[in-house]
């Protein structure tokens, strides 16, 4: 098995963060269902704000605080090269500010104590256990003077507060925790997963486009598909050796990651044949994302060797279309932009 070597230009603590090919195709996955349980973060919020009636003003600019931080991070993930840097900075100012406000609201005796809980826990779902345990060991440190250093005459806070705390600690926890159970039961299983480049494989397309394709429906958008397929693979084995080709293959599928939003996922579904899944692309941004792609392979060797992609794109509403049906509508525009001399995406 072929493992994944560092991107030139990246740090040790960018690669530390992450960790293999597996590990970044785990993590765009389960990040993806972290959002869909972002709506439980309003008890925390709702929390603090009654927290705010107990123990000032200060406590509202923390949350405002809160809210800029994580709506900072989401923004900046979508078109980050490394959004697993952009995650851990953001759950690490979350911790932050979790502490400031259990250090203002009574440190020790504070009702929202529990919170602190909450962040590292949204690690666990992310990243892979090094990381998760370095979360853990910086949300202990952060605890510290949260508690050791309020003063002793601050209020105590009422008791339907600590259980409010303690309600909201347990809805993120389950809600968190029932993403996690999901994710792994239905898509971390070896066989899902291509050995090689880390990437998912044929069997979970189906189940990932009918997720899209349902929350498409709901939204009134669109699904797209990118089939991305390497041109005269055949010769580059040939010529260089199988060996040779498979490093190809997974500096490609490195490139695909960062060409790629954190909702996007890309399947290796052959030899050297691609599929990127694009949820709410319609045909004029799967197009986009499909040149770029081209144009990143294009722009710098493979394993030192110079390497050309050809794509074919398709989109379709939500209500319309099977995986089927779009994967051939793929396949016939990729042949198409193959017979119009390779190096070219065309639509279908």
């Amino acid at each position: 098995m072929t493992t994944a070597r560092p991107s030139v230009g990246e740090s040790a603590v960018v690669r530390w963060l992450r960790g293999s090919a597996s590990d970044r195709t785990r993590y765009a996955a389960m990040y993806i269902r972290l959002q869909r349980a972002a709506h439980l973060s309003a008890s925390v919020v709702v929390v603090k704000v009654l927290a705010s009636f107990c123990y000032g003003p200060s406590m509202l600019v923390l949350i405002v605080c809160a809210l800029l931080t994580m709506g900072l991070g989401i923004r900046l993930h979508r078109r980050a090269r490394h959004p697993e840097v952009v995650a851990a900075a953001s759950f690490t100012a979350l911790q932050l500010v979790t502490a400031a406000t259990v250090l203002f609201s009574g440190g020790a005796s504070s009702p929202l104590l529990p919170l602190l809980a909450v962040p590292v826990f949204c690690q666990a779902i992310c990243f892979r256990p090094p990381v998760f345990l370095a979360g853990v060991a910086l949300s202990g440190v952060m605890a510290v003077p949260a508690v050791l250093l309020t003063g002793p005459d601050l209020p105590a806070g009422p008791p339907i507060l600590h259980l409010a705390g303690y309600l909201a600690l347990l809805v993120n926890v389950a809600g968190a925790g029932h993403q996690l159970l999901s994710a792994d039961r239905n898509s971390r299983d070896e066989a899902v997963v291509d050995p090689m480049t880390g990437l998912y494989n044929r069997l979970t397309l189906s189940a990932r486009f009918a997720e899209a394709q349902r929350d498409a429906e709901f939204t009134g958008s669109s699904v797209g598909l990118v089939m991305v397929d390497v041109d005269h693979f055949k010769t580059i084995n040939d010529t260089h050796g199988h060996d040779r080709g498979d490093r190809v293959l997974l500096e490609l599928a490195d490139r695909l990651r960062t060409c790629l939003r954190s909702s996007d996922v890309a399947y290796r579904v052959g030899g050297e044949e691609f599929v990127v899944l694009l949820p709410g692309r319609d045909a004029e941004g799967a197009g986009r994302v499909a040149e770029r792609i081209r144009r990143s392979v294009e722009s710098a060797p493979l394993d030192g060797l110079p390497v050309t992609v050809s794509a074919g794109v398709v989109s379709a509403p939500g209500e319309q279309g099977t995986l089927a049906q779009l994967l051939r509508q793929a396949d016939a525009a990729l042949y198409r932009a193959k017979g119009a001399g390779r190096n070219r995406v065309a639509a279908a």
